[in-house]
């Protein structure tokens, strides 16, 4: 293999955030510095934007990018009601219970892998990827703590909090892995001793925090600090803050948004809000009087230290960046890993988290104005910023970058 260039394919199948593609990007960028070649085998296409010319027309020199094997996955609200109590519960409700749609995808990964032949594949929340390379090339999974419970044992609760797996989890992660088993026999190929396996690699590495990792208590070896977490955020003092202020940050689809916005306004404070993946045309209706509404999303090291409350869905990166900022959050959860999430950080004392249902514009008006006034929350904010250790970013991406090339040239 001396004689050509190491290529790695990169391989992103589920999950709806930015988060995979912020933690392959450093990777891919290290390897084609180093002259690997790049392809990214992506679910939406549209989020390829890090791996395109500025022009959007071509490829950046090093990367090339697909389209991955995609999911027929329902958009009904109603699945959002389904308990998902073990990472099976989740998997049930993306399709993984379908024999067929499962064969069918792991025969495309196949195909993929056959046309693109990398030397190493890095797949983060790809099981089907993960499947279709077993024992064709080496692979390396990335991924949060959510979406990779531990290897080599039943799944345990995705809550921290919760100490029993009820029956129909557990039925439903024997049915699924009898699904990827019929499939893998049918390939003429090992089947697979547990179905959180699936989600594993040759080399598996897990960048979370404990504070928000769901399975923090059953991982056999600590996870590594993540790299993809916001940086050079400093916290303000109190004192030198706007009296009143307030930044929220939501995604556009999330059911409570016009709700919070209605709040925020009611509440005759000093609000600025961004709405993740508001088309222009929207950002009119969403629009409220003395809300400062913007159409880009904001620099959070510069917003977050200067505000006196963040109010935003759970998602890590925020709820990490407001956490460095010192600043008090008021977290409305989107679904179960912004739950888990926002129940980590409530820990800290830095964070209230809204309940699921029965929240009206009213009750958040209340809980702005409390939050606001809170002197010994905001207090505990500022001491969860200096506990806040993010580790060395560094560390992690040259760790993964040296097993790729270990595993590719061995």
């Amino acid at each position: 293999m001396a004689d050509r260039v190491l290529r790695v394919l990169f391989g992103w199948e589920f999950g709806a955030g930015l988060g995979h593609l912020t933690r392959f990007r450093p990777i891919a960028e290290r390897l084609v510095e180093a002259g690997a070649e790049v392809v990214l085998a992506l679910q939406e296409i549209d989020r390829a934007g890090p791996f395109l010319e500025a022009s959007g027309v071509a490829s950046r020199p090093g990367f090339r990018v697909i389209q991955a094997p995609r999911w027929s996955i329902s958009s009904d609200p109603k699945l959002r009601k389904i308990p998902t109590h073990i990472f099976a519960d989740v998997l049930r409700l993306i399709g993984y219970g379908d024999t067929a749609a499962l064969a069918h995808r792991v025969v495309a990964w196949e195909d993929l892998i056959a046309v693109v032949r990398p030397d190493v594949v890095v797949g983060d929340f790809s099981p089907t990827l993960n499947l279709a390379a077993r024992g064709r090339v080496p692979r390396i999974v990335i991924g949060n703590g959510y979406t990779i419970p531990p290897a080599g044992r039943a799944m345990p609760p995705i809550r921290p909090w919760q100490a029993e797996v009820h029956d129909f989890s557990k039925q439903n992660e024997k049915a699924l892995l009898d699904t990827v088993n019929r499939v893998t026999a049918a390939r003429g190929e090992p089947t697979v001793p547990y179905l959180a396996d699936i989600l594993h690699g040759d080399e598996t590495f897990v960048f979370s925090l404990p504070l928000v990792d769901p399975y923090a208590k059953h991982r056999p070896a600590p996870t590594l600090p993540p790299f993809n977490m916001p940086r050079g955020i400093t916290p303000q003092p109190w004192d030198t803050r706007e009296p009143d202020s307030v930044f929220l940050y939501l995604p556009r689809n999330h059911a409570q948004t016009r709700t919070a916005l209605d709040a925020l306004a009611a509440a005759k404070v000093a609000g600025r809000a961004y709405i993740g993946d508001l088309p222009p045309a929207a950002a009119k209706d969403l629009a409220r009087p003395g809300l400062t509404m913007h159409g880009e999303p904001q620099d959070f090291a510069q917003v977050m230290p200067s505000v006196r409350l963040v109010i935003h869905h759970g998602g890590l990166s925020t709820a990490v960046a407001a956490l460095m900022a010192g600043t008090p959050q008021l977290i409305l959860p989107w679904n179960l890993e912004h739950l888990v999430t926002a129940r980590g950080v409530e820990t800290t004392g830095a964070a209230a988290v809204a309940p699921a249902e029965g929240l009206d514009a009213p009750k958040l008006v209340q809980a702005i104005r409390r939050l606001l006034s809170d002197r010994d929350r905001a207090a505990k904010a500022q001491a969860a910023a200096v506990a806040l250790n993010l580790g060395d970013p560094e560390a992690g991406i040259a760790a993964v970058v040296q097993r790729i090339q270990h595993l590719a040239w061995r």
